[in-house]
């Protein structure tokens, strides 16, 4: 049976420790076939990286404004959806293609969160769906076995 945790937040950036902590205590049970800590912490990263665009940019900075985090633990992946009731954005559909052209230090913030969710998680889905922006999220426990 699936472990299942929701957070309803609202509040300032410093809640982030919340998403970050609730998502390490989930993630201590999940067995990733290959480098497990390091798997947990890519994770995290992606968590805390989506969490923030909306917090940032479709909240504005507004903390007064929801944001919903489900962690589930399955036996085949960490799944996590974030959920959001800013302007309809999808992450997805985000062109960061001039990121991987640019080989230098990045001299300004943009796209990376986006790119660096791309890719560390397995699925991603995004829909608005009642007016809430809804971004699914899944690291697989193990590697897709390739065939030839």
């Amino acid at each position: 049976m699936p472990a299942q945790l929701l957070l309803r937040l609202t509040g300032p950036l410093d809640q982030l420790r919340l998403c970050w902590q609730a998502g390490e205590t989930m993630l201590e049970s999940v067995p990733f076939e290959i480098d497990p800590e390091c798997t947990r912490y890519n994770v995290l990263l992606a968590l805390q990286e989506m969490v923030t665009n909306v917090l940032r940019h479709a909240y504005d900075g507004d903390d007064s404004q929801p944001v919903e985090v489900q962690f589930t633990v399955t036996e085949e992946a960490f799944e996590l959806e974030l959920r959001d009731r800013g302007p309809a954005f999808d992450p997805l559909a985000h062109d960061v293609s001039m990121l991987l052209m640019d080989t230098s230090m990045p001299t300004a913030a943009g796209g990376f969160g986006i790119h660096i969710t791309r890719l560390v998680m397995d699925r991603l889905e995004y829909a608005n769906i009642d007016g809430w922006n809804t971004l699914r999220m899944a690291k697989l426990v193990r590697t897709p076995q390739q065939t030839h």
